[in-house]
């Protein structure tokens, strides 16, 4: 049996999507927002949709704030996919969001990233070496490739030449894979089918739309 797709509304686009696509918030005791990257903390939450521009939207326009004074004031316990547009009013328990609430959930995510290629590794869905990760590429046994982004760029060149239709991850450094992976010089690596290739995927994709964009 097909395990049913969670389905989560976003407070700022309105639009429904499948949960594993957002963020979930909680409102903590001391009245801080958190953000539950893996939808497990206590307490009713609210979604938004993983995408920087659409999290900055919820920052701008208060979403957060919102959502924690309108849980402080009725008394249901499902996560919240409304928001009530009555003016904000003063609240005994003020309700806190920080200034960098959207770095907070990329380095959140980044962290989940790597412990999940850890995972990956451990489970033996990971191989790595460039002539065994060149011959799964080539052989067409996996297309998803995780290179480091300082490596060279000749090496990664030379990985995907003559490949097509190959998902290529650049997002992390040889120390970070290096580390995830429990080996020394972690440069070029790929994810085998099976195990938890789609909870990562599904991680990675995430990740990939909340990270700052850097101008070079």
């Amino acid at each position: 049996m097909t395990k049913k797709t969670k389905m989560r509304k976003c407070l700022v686009t309105g639009d429904v999507y499948p949960a594993s696509e957002l963020i979930r918030f909680v409102c903590g005791p001391d009245g801080q927002i958190v953000p539950d990257v893996a939808a497990k903390l206590p307490g009713r939450g609210c979604w938004v949709l993983a995408k920087r521009d659409i999290l900055e939207q919820a920052l701008k326009k208060k979403i957060f704030l919102r959502f924690g004074h309108q849980i402080l004031s009725d008394k249901k316990k499902t996560d919240l996919d409304e928001l009530d547009e009555t003016p904000l009013k003063k609240e005994k328990q003020s309700i806190k969001v920080a200034d960098d609430l959207v770095d907070q959930i990329e380095r959140l995510l980044r962290k989940r990233c790597l412990a999940y290629i850890g995972l990956a590794n451990r489970a033996g869905n990971i191989l790595s070496g460039f002539e065994k990760v060149r011959a799964a590429l080539k052989s067409g046994k996996t297309n998803v490739l995780l290179t480091a982004c300082d490596g060279a760029d000749n090496g990664r060149s030379k990985m995907c030449q003559g490949l097509d239709n190959l998902r290529v991850f650049d997002t992390f450094s040889r120390d970070e894979l290096s580390k995830a992976m429990g080996i020394e010089n972690a440069v070029h690596m790929a994810l085998l089918p099976g195990g938890i290739r789609t909870s990562l995927l599904r991680e990675m994709s995430r990740f990939e739309r909340c990270r700052k964009t850097v101008i070079k």
